[in-house]
Formats: structure tokens, C-alpha cells, sequence
């Protein structure tokens, strides 16, 4: 019988919800996914895509883009979640989805 180890990790509700929903879609469950990422890790001896930091000129981009539908400026919200990503505060993930939560 094959062993197998038990991974604990914490993530938001909502980001668990919207995988969940993915893979569902896919028809692998949350468990599958990791296992399938974690494979690929070990073939291909490191993280199976980029790992970059994005440019400030992507979040700015990203805001203009949902933030105001007059004259493609980010909102004053926009802009204090833009002026936390710069100053270290949040990281890109969190400032995106602050933004994105302020216009659903």
C-alpha cells in the first residue's frame, strides 16, 4: 500500500471557491490539482511557470481598465489600493483583487 503525506495550506474563501469551481469544471478535484502541480514541480525541478513581480504600470493599467468609466482615470479608492501595492503594503494579488472588488 502506497503512503501518502497530508499538505496543510491557507487561502481565501474565495479564491478556494473560485479553483474549486475550475476544477470542478475540469473534473479533477482541489486535491488533483495540487498533486498534478507538485509533480510538475519535481519534473520539471522547479515552479512550472513565471514568477515574476508585475509593473507598477500593470496595476495602474488594470485600474484605469475597471475603475472609472469617465476619462479612463483610476478612482481615489483605485488609487490608495495603487499607493499600498507601491509602498510594499499588499502584494499585486491583493491590490488587484481589492480594485476588482470595488466595482462588483
Amino acid at each position: 500500500m502506497r503512503k501518502s503525506s497530508i499538505v496543510h495550506t491557507r487561502i481565501s474563501p474565495e479564491v478556494k471557491q473560485e479553483c474549486d469551481d475550475i476544477f470542478s469544471k475540469l473534473g479533477i478535484t482541489t486535491s488533483y490539482a495540487i498533486t498534478l502541480f507538485l509533480n510538475q514541480v519535481t519534473l520539471r525541478r522547479g515552479i512550472p511557470f513565471d514568477v515574476v513581480l508585475p509593473e507598477n504600470d500593470d496595476l495602474v493599467s488594470f485600474a484605469e481598465n475597471v475603475s472609472s468609466v469617465d476619462a479612463n482615470k483610476p478612482s481615489e479608492k483605485a488609487k490608495v489600493i495603487m499607493k499600498l501595492y507601491e509602498d510594499g503594503v499588499i502584494d499585486f494579488e491583493t491590490a488587484e483583487f481589492a480594485i476588482m472588488r470595488l466595482h462588483a
